[in-house]
C-alpha cells in the first residue's frame, strides 16, 4: 500500500461524499417533506370519515368532536407531533431506510483498508439515498410503519 493509492482514494470518497450530499437535498428531502404532508392528509381524512369538524391552516391540522380536540402538525422537518389541548400524545418521524447505516465518523486512521470500508458504507448509502424508501417511526412505538393510516390505526384504534 503506497500514499498515492491512499490520497486517490480519499479524493474518490470524498467526491463520493459530495455526491451524497446532494442526492439527500435533491432525492430524499422532498420526499422527507412529501411524507410529512401525505401523514398530515391522512389524519384529515381519517378523522372526517369518523365525523370530526376539520380546520386546516398551513402546516397543522385540528379535529374536534364534542369535547375532543386534537391536532398535527409538522416542525417544519420530518416530525410531526400530535396533540391532545396542549398534551403531546404522539411524535411520528419520517425515515428512510439505510440511513442509520453511516454512522458517526470515528477518528480512524488512514489505512487503505479503513478507507476502502468507509468508501463501501458511502456506495451503499449512495444506492439507499438514489431509491430512498420511506417510513414511519416515532419514541412512542418504535415499529416501522408504510402508511399513515397504519400509525393512525396504532395511535387511535377508533
Amino acid at each position: 500500500m503506497n500514499g498515492k493509492e491512499i490520497e486517490e482514494l480519499k479524493v474518490e470518497l470524498n467526491r463520493v461524499k459530495e455526491q451524497n450530499q446532494e442526492l439527500f437535498q435533491t432525492i430524499v428531502e422532498p420526499g422527507l417533506h412529501s411524507k410529512v404532508q401525505e401523514f398530515l392528509d391522512s389524519f384529515e381524512d381519517y378523522f372526517r370519515e369518523r365525523g370530526f369538524v376539520i380546520r386546516k391552516k398551513n402546516d397543522k391540522v385540528r379535529v374536534s368532536f364534542d369535547d375532543l380536540h386534537l391536532k398535527a402538525f409538522s416542525d417544519g422537518g420530518r416530525d410531526i407531533f400530535i396533540m391532545r389541548g396542549k398534551e403531546q400524545i404522539a411524535s411520528v418521524t419520517v425515515k428512510f431506510i439505510g440511513e442509520g447505516k453511516k454512522g458517526i465518523q470515528s477518528q480512524m486512521d488512514d489505512s487503505l483498508d479503513q478507507l476502502e470500508k468507509e468508501m463501501e458504507k458511502e456506495k451503499s448509502f449512495t444506492d439507499n439515498l438514489k431509491n430512498p424508501v420511506f417510513y414511519y417511526t416515532g419514541r412512542d412505538f418504535g415499529y416501522k410503519y408504510e402508511t399513515p393510516l397504519s400509525v393512525l390505526d396504532s395511535i387511535f384504534g377508533i
